[in-house]
């Protein structure tokens, strides 16, 4: 059963039984007021009748008058009485046992059953009866009232049923009421059932539309739809940087079997040669060269495929604080073996500055930059450190303007010829570019086609 339902039953079921439990207190309230307020009338009525024919029967009775006399005396005089009424009462006069005037017809006795006062049903009527004493000539008489009140106990019955005709038909009202505001109320929710099913089915742009009324009433509904929106924001987002992440692999995966590609035939290639031909010596010599030499270039270039990976997979890094001169120093052994390997010079520029870096990242990113400018045909290599910057500068053959841009996209390479002579990628400026991003810091490149190059890492204050 849908909320919107079960909320609506549990509303028109509170409802009703309110209005019930209010009505019935209320009708039952008016009943009983109604009929003590007849019953009270009526006796009020039996009490005047008694004082009325009380002082006429003394003024009228003389007390030497035989029992006949007075009796008639008494029935005619409580007689004119009796006929006088307006209310349709009935009334009896007994002395004892003796009846002495009943113009209703009923026993008085049994109606009472011993009380002052009672209602009963008789033969299908309603009848209030009430009794009272009276001394009249030092006798005791009885005077009682008897009233039909069934067309009161009739009006009751007929306020009640006007009472559940008025019931039903608000309780109607209401449930109608209460299912349009439950709806329109839920509505949203109706909204981010659908959107999330979106969701679920890859429609990560679904979002809960929410009017400038509803973000001011500020209740639960409207939080909850915000806080769905918020979600699917960050799900989106997420689902955007991850769908980057899967092309940026699919990319550097397709430009490493392609990059791989050439050597692999070459290395197969040889080594069929060394396998099937006769090869001199000579031969054979240069043919395990070149499946060493390309052999290593693969394992190079599949360590800086890795390494790239598992950078882009934003992996924490620990930042240290560290001199400049103990990170040179890290790194000069292996910088001067890149320099001597190209014929080049290396010096050192630093004046006690400090950064704040994660060591291994950072001289790796050194010994690519080297590595890349002796690859430029540069004679000298300058590593220097001044304030928040680390820069490797050379005289080599420079990069064209045009190119500039282009240099850390993974596997670009201004010069292919040289770069695979070289045995080189075209991934150290891009895992360059990374680390910078990891420290925070921005790599800028600035070179002059024929002068040199000179790329540096701005670390933030």
């Amino acid at each position: 059963m849908k909320i919107r339902v079960r909320l609506s039953l549990l509303f028109i079921l509170c409802s009703t039984a309110s209005l019930l439990v209010c009505g019935f207190l209320l009708l039952r309230a008016s009943a009983r007021s109604t009929i003590r307020s007849a019953e009270d009338n009526a006796v009020s009525e039996l009490g005047m009748l008694k004082t009325s024919f009380s002082s006429a029967a003394s003024k009228n009775l003389d007390a030497g008058a035989s029992d006949a006399v007075r009796r008639s005396l008494l029935v005619y005089v409580f007689q004119s009485y009796a006929d006088d009424t307006f209310s349709g009462s009935q009334y009896i006069l007994r002395r004892g046992e003796e009846t002495l005037y009943n113009n209703s017809g009923y026993a008085p006795e049994v109606l009472l059953d011993g009380l002052e006062r009672n209602t009963v049903t008789w033969q299908g009527e309603k009848l209030f009866a009430a009794g009272i004493d009276m001394d009249l000539l030092r006798e005791t008489y009885q005077l009682y009232l008897i009233r039909n009140v069934t067309d009161l106990y009739d009006s009751v019955a007929r306020l009640r049923l006007q009472f559940g005709i008025i019931c039903a038909v608000a309780v109607l009202l209401s449930a109608a009421l209460i299912l349009l505001v439950t709806s329109r109320t839920l509505r949203p929710l109706k909204t981010l059932e659908r959107e999330a099913a979106a969701m679920g089915q890859g429609d990560y742009r679904a979002r809960i539309p929410l009017s400038d009324r509803a973000r001011q009433r500020r209740d639960e509904i409207t939080t909850v739809s915000e806080s769905f929106n918020r979600m699917a924001d960050a799900v989106e987002q997420h689902i955007d940087s991850v769908t980057a992440l899967a092309e940026e692999r699919k990319m550097l995966i397709g430009a490493l079997t392609h990059e791989m590609k050439t050597p692999l035939t070459a290395i197969i290639g040889y080594a069929e040669s060394l396998d099937r031909a006769k090869l001199n010596e000579a031969q054979r010599e240069e043919a395990v060269s070149f499946i060493h030499r390309e052999s290593r270039r693969l394992e190079r270039l599949s360590q800086k495929m890795m390494q790239l990976v598992s950078l882009t997979d934003g992996e924490d890094i620990v930042l240290r604080d560290v001199s400049a001169r103990e990170l040179f120093d890290t790194a000069k052994q292996t910088l001067k073996a890149v320099a001597d390997r190209q014929g080049a010079s290396l010096s050192f520029v630093e004046n006690g500055e400090r950064f704040a870096i994660d060591e291994d990242l950072i001289t790796g990113v050194l010994i690519n930059l080297a590595d890349n400018a002796c690859s430029a045909g540069a004679k000298h290599v300058t590593v220097s450190a001044r304030e928040r910057v680390i820069s490797v500068s050379d005289d080599g053959c420079g990069i064209p303007p045009k190119i500039v841009e282009k240099v850390t996209q993974p596997f670009f390479r201004a010069d292919k010829s040289r770069s695979r002579r070289g045995g080189h990628a075209g991934l150290g400026l891009a895992l360059a570019e990374r680390v910078a991003q990891l420290h925070g810091a921005q790599l800028s490149i600035e070179s002059r086609e024929g002068c040199g190059t000179t790329v540096s890492l701005r670390f933030e204050a």
